[in-house]
């Protein structure tokens, strides 16, 4: 078990989960990344602590299910919600759901980093 606070970052772009990891952890943010819901099920131990960057549209198992899938076992782990295309749908689902914080892409740096900062202290 671990104390540190780690932001687990789920995209399914390669270039996406790079560029926001690399940016977290240029600012001292670890972050783990994992390229699909199904990844991070399989590692994921609810007694590590942070908060969980989610992009909507995944293969496979997507966000918004993943998130459901959590809080049906009572996972409280922060979500922060990430769409190309979050229409009011979506937005509607992921606030039922808990998500702390939904997020439009692109994503200005800046304004990531400090949702992550706000969701995680």
């Amino acid at each position: 078990m671990t104390n540190r606070l780690t932001v687990f970052v789920i995209d399914d772009n390669p270039a996406a989960l790079h560029s926001v990891c690399a940016l977290l952890t240029a600012f001292d943010i670890p972050a783990e990344p994992f390229d699909s819901a199904e990844a991070f099920l399989e590692v994921y131990d609810a007694s590590q602590h942070g908060c969980l960057l989610l992009d909507v549209q995944l293969q496979g198992i997507g966000g918004l299910e993943l998130l459901r899938q959590l809080r049906a076992t009572d996972c409280d782990l922060p979500v922060i919600v990430i769409s190309g295309n979050a229409d009011k749908q979506v937005v509607k689902v992921a606030t039922e759901l808990g998500a702390s914080k939904i997020l439009h892409k692109p994503v200005p740096p800046n304004e990531l980093v400090e949702a992550v900062n706000q969701t995680l202290h």
